[in-house]
């Protein structure tokens, strides 16, 4: 909860209440009859009631199937807009980006925790431009097929630590979220400032844990009072709490964003900070701006792939048995029992890259999607989308859009993205992608049109190749819990409230396949001991 006691809860309602009646909330449209479709608001507060805390997408997927593709909710007389089909989307997103690609504003996330600094949540204003032309050169095709010996040294160790961690908890199993989040965590760190973590226990990582939590939590549409009713950010600080908690969080985001810019710069090889800080963009961008840029790029990366890979296990433990049998075959056929996959493999590996975007589909990591912002006036489907509308792609519901995913959308399928044509012969796209073995059906998780994420071809890579030597080194199944000696019951809806959909912690047990897997991982031992800035000096020299 936002507020710190009923109290102030009240006092907040009473003062918007009252700011409601003497200010203005703009102009009311006589033609509300030609609003798309929606539950009927109450008077004053509109359907803020009526939007749960609890799993915000499922409860708006529920409603999609009364009220259809585009609804629209009253936030306190705003416009909320619920996009929840694949089309709506990418007619309004992708197709009229121009118009669709601001984002609303958020007193909390936006304006007070990262002082506008924040690039997921800036507007789409000639500023975002030019941070988007500063990071471009770092996430092209060219450029992302030059980090993959990062990966594939992060992926190694992943396995080392995963095997080594069984070795000593046996059935109770092993914390894969860690194992997870340290090779993801270790791969962003080290582009983007130099250096590697071996532990997952750094402070850095932790402190960046809790900023993350922290945006996950401000960030999401409706969390705070204030992104609803923006004037009463007017209010004195006795009566704002949120305001404390916001000098807080910005504290904290500043001396993690600009000690970690210190190190980049400091530290020897090539690196994301080097990069930007000496392009045209960059050179003459104040520091914190340019530390909050950066930053940012590291958050993102750490928690989105981190999240896809928890839900990849918890797919894997829930209903495995078929494609994971297939996955594991396919796997021997080409890679066999004398080395580990790499990323030459993967143009024969279509089956995988498939696992990868039916992991995405299936749960994406921000289920209630990013929300968007029109400041003018539009119309579709025969319905009015008022200026100054909130629209929010429910990725949940999109995802489940059977016109394009097909049938049975709940289930964990990988074979829906294959075609299933093998009279073809094969193509290879510039990352290595058998597309004439895959659908080209929409890649979900990434976002849309302008506000696409810049770092999509990157996160692919990694979690091709997390997988495929997960999928080639182990069975996983729940392991035992120390409380009650029993095994894990793992529920696949089972997960954390936010902007990130994470699933509830649990361990697994995670079997290798026989002792050649042992034998290769430990012949070729840790990677702690190389020296990553000439691998990052490497990449340099193959970018340019």
């Amino acid at each position: 909860m936002a507020y710190s006691t009923p109290t102030v809860a009240f006092a907040l309602v009473g003062a918007f209440i009252l700011l409601y009646l003497v200010l203005p909330l703009g102009k009311r449209s006589s033609s509300a009859v030609s609003l798309p479709p929606g539950p009927k608001p109450a008077p004053v507060i509109g359907n803020i009631h009526q939007l749960p805390k609890s799993m915000q997408w499922l409860h708006l997927y529920h409603l999609s199937k009364e009220y259809g593709p585009i609804m629209h909710f009253s936030m306190a007389g705003k416009p909320l807009i619920i996009l929840s089909t694949h089309e709506a989307a990418h007619d309004l997103l992708n197709k009229r980006g121009a118009r669709y690609s601001d984002r609303p504003r958020m007193v909390m996330a936006g304006e007070l925790v990262t002082r506008g600094m924040h690039l997921l949540l800036r507007q789409y204003d000639d500023q975002y431009k030019l941070h988007q032309r500063m990071e471009a050169p770092l996430f092209t095709p060219k450029s992302a097929s030059m980090y993959r010996r990062l990966q594939d040294l992060e992926s190694q160790q992943l396995l080392l630590d995963e095997i080594t961690e069984m070795e000593t908890h046996g059935e109770k199993g092993v914390n894969f979220h860690h194992h997870h989040e340290r090779a993801m965590a270790s791969t962003v760190y080290c582009l983007i400032y130099g250096y590697r973590l071996k532990t997952g226990y750094e402070q850095s990582l932790q402190d960046g844990k809790k900023v993350e939590a922290a945006f996950v939590r401000t960030g999401q549409v409706g969390a705070y009072l204030v992104d609803s009713i923006p004037a009463i950010n007017r209010l004195p600080r006795f009566l704002a709490p949120w305001k404390k908690e916001a000098d807080e969080l910005f504290a904290l985001e500043c001396n993690l964003h600009e000690g970690n810019l210190h190190k980049g710069l400091s530290n020897p090889g090539w690196n994301f900070s080097k990069h930007m800080k000496a392009s045209p963009e960059g050179k003459d961008m104040d520091k914190t701006e340019l530390a909050f840029d950066l930053g940012v790029l590291a958050d993102a990366g750490l928690d989105t792939s981190t999240v896809a890979l928890d839900w990849f296990i918890v797919a894997w433990v829930t209903s495995g048995s078929t494609w994971v049998s297939k996955a594991q075959k396919l796997l021997d056929e080409v890679v066999g029992k004398d080395r580990m996959p790499t990323f030459d493999d993967r143009p024969k590996l279509a089956f995988i890259d498939a696992i990868v975007s039916e992991t995405l589909r299936w749960r994406p990591v921000a289920a209630g999607g990013v929300p968007h912002f029109t400041k003018t006036e539009d119309s579709y489907m025969d319905y009015r989308i008022p200026a100054n509308s909130i629209v929010l792609p429910n990725s949940f519901a999109i995802c489940r859009d059977e016109s394009v995913f097909g049938a049975n959308p709940n289930s964990f399928d990988p074979e829906r993205w294959m075609t299933g044509d093998t009279t073809q012969p094969p193509t290879v796209d510039a990352c290595g992608l058998n597309t004439s073995d895959l659908k080209d059906l929409p890649q979900t998780g990434f976002g849309y049109g302008r506000r696409i994420c810049a770092g999509r071809i990157i996160a692919r890579n990694h979690l091709f190749i997390e997988m495929a030597r997960m999928l080639w080194a182990f069975d996983v199944e729940a392991g035992i819990r120390e409380d009650t000696g029993e095994r894990y019951v793992v529920d696949d809806m089972d997960c954390t409230e936010g902007f990130v959909t994470l699933p509830k912690p649990f361990r697994t047990v995670m079997k290798v396949r026989g002792e050649y897997v042992t034998r290769i991982v430990k012949e070729r031992g840790t990677t702690h001991n190389i020296d990553h800035a000439a691998v990052l000096e490497q990449m340099k020299v193959q970018r340019n």
